[in-house]
Parts: C-alpha cells; structure tokens; sequence
C-alpha cells in the first residue's frame, strides 16, 4: 500500500507540474537598425508583415530615418522605437559637432566603439543634449515611439541616461537584458556575427558575413522550441543586401519558425503591448 504522504507528493507535484505548463511564454521579437540603410527596412517590413517581428528600433541619426518611418506608419501593427545613436563613425550627430565636441572625432563622426567614446571622456550635458535631439526629432515625425534603446555598447553613462530619459518621457527601456524592468528578459544568442577587421589606421570596418548554416539556423529553431514559459525578448537584425542579413531574413518568415510558435503556443507581443500597460491609462 503506497503512504498517504507519497501520495500528496506526488498530487502536489503533478498540480505544480500542470500549473507552470499553463504559465503562458510571452516573446518580443525585436529588429535593430532601422533606417541605417535602404534594405534594412525593406526587410523590417517583410519579417513584419511575412514573419514573425512585432518591434522595430529606429535610429534618428540614420540616413534614412524618415523612409523608416513612412514604413512604420503604414504598418501600424509594428511597434517602434527609437535605437539611441551615439556611436558609429558613418553617422553624424543631430546637433552641430561645436554643440557636441566631446562626443565627435574631428571629422564630425561619432566615435566607432564604445571604447573610444569613453576614453574621448564625454561631457554628460553633450550627451543629453544629443538624446534629447533624437527624441524631439521621433517625436515630431507624427510616429508614436513607445521605448528607447541604445545602438551597439555605450559607456555605462550612456545606459544611465537613456534609463533615466525613459523614466521622464514615459518610453519603455528597451534594454532591459534582467527583466527587472518590465518583466521581459532578453535572449542571448550566437545566430549573428558581426566579422571585422582593423585597418592600418586604427579604425575599425565591418564586412559582410556569409549566409547563416544550417547549424545557426537550427539554433534558432531551437531557441523558440526550447523556451519556458515566461516574457522574451528576442533581438535580431534583418536585412537585404548582406548574404548573412538576408538570410537573417529568410529565418525570421520562415514557415517552421511559424510552426513552432503555433505548436508552443508563444503568444508574440510588442513593446506596445509593455507601453499600454504601463503608461497607456497615465
């Protein structure tokens, strides 16, 4: 005869068991670098409207910003962001570099890497004053900017402005790797590469990167097949011109990534969905 107490044990854990299988999974897929070239939003709106990408970060100091931004207006369902820029030495700040000196090299570009903008050691006020250009410019484009993230890896200074500008515009951070935030954690992965080399000169170039193998690509179906119950975030960069950006592509509306969403009933989000809940009453 099986003990009274074993048989609580095991109702209890099967009443456990059962309850966490019920816990929903929640997943954000999010595309980065909108408006940094033609093809990027070309393939932004097709993994949206082909695939499976809810959210979009836009940069502001992109060469085409506003292209993003028609696109985005014309696929309301897609939720956007603006991709905080600070860093990359083909882009220019909003601001006149003299406004700005410490956050430019003396071309007049951003600073390549994090690294370098922290070794520049960058004026605080400058660096304020540069975001609050790129939020004044989303804003007055008529687009509804519901988060803010940040382009490649700033200082810390960097992260602690744009979480502090979050708090005063009520804009959801997007870089919310913990979920502490907003509940949504996000999901490392090794899918993506970013190849490059030093030149002579020191600066540092990206090249484009081969297709993705079958073997990226089947990490990727595993991440979806793997995931727990819980809220995700999911950062990919979709393209068109670069071999590697355009299969990115191809994974994000590819029939089984849909399939495995359907079979494990991950209910895809948006930061839109984080920003109605939190500031949408407010």
């Amino acid at each position: 005869m099986i003990p009274r107490q074993t048989i609580l044990y095991v109702v209890l854990f099967f009443f456990h068991n059962l309850a966490f299988a019920q816990q929903p999974i929640k997943l954000i897929i999010r595309a980065d670098d909108m408006g940094n070239a033609y093809d990027i939003g070309v393939a932004v709106i097709k993994a949206h409207k082909d695939g499976i990408v809810t959210s979009v970060s836009i940069m502001p100091t992109s060469p085409y910003f506003e292209e993003a931004v028609r696109l985005c207006k014309e696929n309301p369902a897609l939720s956007a962001g603006l991709h905080i820029t600070l860093l990359g030495t083909r882009l220019r700040p909003l601001l006149s570099p003299d406004k700005v000196p410490s956050l430019v090299t003396k071309q007049g570009f951003f600073y390549e890497t994090g690294a370098e903008l922290e070794k520049a050691n960058p004026n605080l006020e400058e660096m304020e004053r540069e975001m609050l250009a790129q939020i004044d410019k989303a804003k007055a484009s008529g687009l509804h900017f519901v988060y803010l993230d940040y382009h490649r890896g700033p200082p810390q200074s960097v992260q602690d402005l744009v979480m502090k500008l979050c708090r005063e515009q009520k804009l959801i951070y997007g870089q919310d790797f913990s979920g502490s935030l907003h509940g949504f954690v996000r999901l490392p992965h090794d899918i993506e590469s970013w190849p490059a080399e030093t030149l002579p000169d020191g600066q540092l170039v990206y090249y484009s990167a081969p297709s993705l193998t079958m073997e990226k690509e089947q990490l990727f179906f595993d991440l979806l097949t793997n995931l727990k119950p819980g809220q995700w975030t999911l950062v990919m960069h979709p393209g068109m011109a670069g071999p590697e950006r355009a299969s990115v592509t191809d994974l994000l509306c590819s029939p089984n990534a849909k399939e495995i969403i359907k079979i494990r009933n991950i209910q895809l989000v948006s930061y839109n969905d984080l920003w109605e809940a939190e500031f949408g009453n407010k």
